[in-house]
């Protein structure tokens, strides 16, 4: 099961000003964000580790009645920069979770998974007009015939959550924006109206560009202005 949670700033007042909440970071935690220097990254960093912890908090207590300290549950950044999940606390040894973090204008979007094998990518991204040109360079052949189907009101909500996906994608399998797009394809068909509720797409990988044939499966949906991805 997929476990994700959506916050802003909001959420505690000290966020907004780049602050950390008391009780919020471990050790390793504090000493790192003492090296952000520019005040949107601070912030980001911050809220990113907010809701990831306020996540991983709940699904503890939720499945195991396990009651976690925020402090005790340290999210790091491991060898290929995805979040990785240190918890000083008495829990069963195989609870590894697996969880991914995503930035956008005042919010954080967190899921995580307690099955360590499984990969899980996490994305949100503000819906706003991109240029005929981007979808060019960045979209596959397929993701561009189903831009061209997209009615006119839905086209920015489609390459938004196309855009998100690959993002997603890329993420779950620790690759980031390393290598070209082009080798994620991801299958959002169109639809009249953004979507409120999780909607499956498909994934294709291009295994001779991206050394990868796991099956990936996707889900997107559109809140608050945002497009939010899953992929596992």
């Amino acid at each position: 099961m997929i476990n994700w949670l959506l916050q802003t700033t909001q959420a505690h007042p000290d966020l907004a000003r780049g602050v950390p909440p008391a009780g919020l970071l471990g050790a390793e935690e504090a000493a790192h964000f003492a090296t952000l220097t520019v005040a949107k990254r601070r912030r980001d960093w911050l809220l990113g580790r907010w809701t990831a912890k306020q996540l991983l908090q709940q699904m503890l207590w939720q499945q195991w009645g396990v009651q976690v300290a925020l402090d005790q549950v340290q999210v790091l950044n491991g060898r290929t920069h995805a979040p990785h999940v240190q918890i000083a606390a008495a829990i069963p040894a195989d609870i590894r979770p697996l969880l991914s973090i995503s930035h956008a204008n005042s919010h954080a979007f967190c899921a995580a998974l307690l099955e360590p094998h499984l990969p899980i990518g996490a994305d949100m991204e503000e819906i706003a007009p991109r240029s005929p040109q981007f979808v060019q360079d960045y979209f596959t052949l397929a993701e561009q015939a189903l831009v061209r189907r997209a009615a006119p009101h839905m086209v920015d909500t489609l390459v938004t959550a196309v855009w998100s996906g690959k993002e997603a994608v890329l993420k779950a399998l620790q690759l980031g924006l390393t290598i070209d797009t082009r080798a994620v394809t991801c299958l959002i068909n169109p639809v009249p109206m953004p979507p409120q509720t999780w909607t499956l797409f498909a994934v294709e990988l291009d295994a001779r560009r991206i050394g990868e044939t796991r099956p990936l499966l996707g889900w997107w949906r559109v809140q608050d202005g945002f497009v939010l991805t899953l992929v596992a």
